[in-house]
């Protein structure tokens, strides 16, 4: 497939799942508040994204999404759960054992959490400290938002498509891990001089259900403990952490049925097996 395709494919999914998302918040919103558990609105949407890349990836169809456009199925935490449900799957196809394969998954939720949120805390307290002030922007409360969460969720997915076909020619060892957890801490980088509260308040979905987001959050708390809002600081911590172990939980649903639907094959063997089937049902058509 050529390059530029796989860059049309990441904008137009990236927009469909932001647009998807923010639907979602709709929803948990007019269903959450008021309620005890309105402070997990945000997290609710994240939990609902992962579980759609959990029945996809358990099915064996969301990594058709991933071949096509990469990071229009990866920038999404949608994404996040097919990728750490691959990353037991590939070992169990391998021959490792359940336990086994459930670590490499538990792992890379663990490191990739771990670091992401320290760099992000660390740089948001020290800037607070030297006295920066991000401006705030109002959050879009009009109808607008779902096309712009569109358009913003499909040219971050776009951009960071292109970085990593960029990447993939510069390093004969790309992975994906390392273009995500620079998304991650650009939400962090951006968030100083204004600009990921400006896409977070005026794009909605289209950056907030994005792998960055989770930079410019941990930006915040970070700001918060410096400023002494430690209170405030820890609830938006613990609320992270609520997400991310479900989301861990989502990814580890996506073994699971994948195990029982397809056992030890490869996503490989079942795409092509897929195929074929087919192209069997088409002949006997014809």
């Amino acid at each position: 497939m050529r390059p530029y395709k796989t860059v049309i494919y990441s904008f137009f999914l990236g927009g469909l799942l932001a647009l998807i998302a923010q639907t979602f918040l709709v929803l948990t919103t007019a269903a959450l508040t008021g309620t005890p558990l309105e402070l997990l609105t945000g997290s609710s949407v994240l939990v609902l994204m992962g579980v759609i890349g959990c029945i996809f990836g358990g099915l064996a169809i969301y990594q058709y999404f991933e071949e096509w456009a990469t990071f229009g199925a990866l920038l999404p935490f949608s994404g996040f759960a097919m990728a750490v449900g691959m990353k037991m799957i590939v070992p169990h196809c391998n021959g490792a054992s359940t336990a086994q394969s459930i670590g490499k998954g538990l792992w890379l939720v663990i490191w990739f959490n771990a670091v992401g949120a320290a760099s992000c805390i660390l740089f948001g307290f020290i800037c607070a400290k030297a006295g920066v002030q991000a401006p705030v922007f109002p959050k879009t409360s009009s109808s607008m938002i779902f096309p712009a969460a569109f358009l913003m969720g499909g040219i971050l997915t776009a951009f960071f498509q292109i970085v990593w076909l960029a990447y993939k020619k510069v390093s004969a060892k790309a992975a994906p891990v390392w273009v995500l957890l620079a998304a991650w801490l650009c939400g962090a980088l951006f968030a100083p001089c204004g600009l990921s509260s400006f896409l977070a308040n005026t794009f909605g979905e289209g950056f907030t259900v994005m792998i960055p987001v989770g930079g410019y959050n941990m930006y915040n708390v970070g700001a918060q403990f410096a400023a002494g809002q430690v209170s405030a600081g820890l609830t938006h911590l613990a609320s992270f952490f609520i997400a991310v172990f479900f989301l861990f939980f989502t990814g580890l649903l996506t073994f699971l049925i994948y195990r029982a639907k397809y056992g030890t094959a490869t996503v490989h063997d079942v795409h092509l097996a897929r195929a074929k089937a087919d192209v069997a049902r088409l002949s006997g058509k014809k």
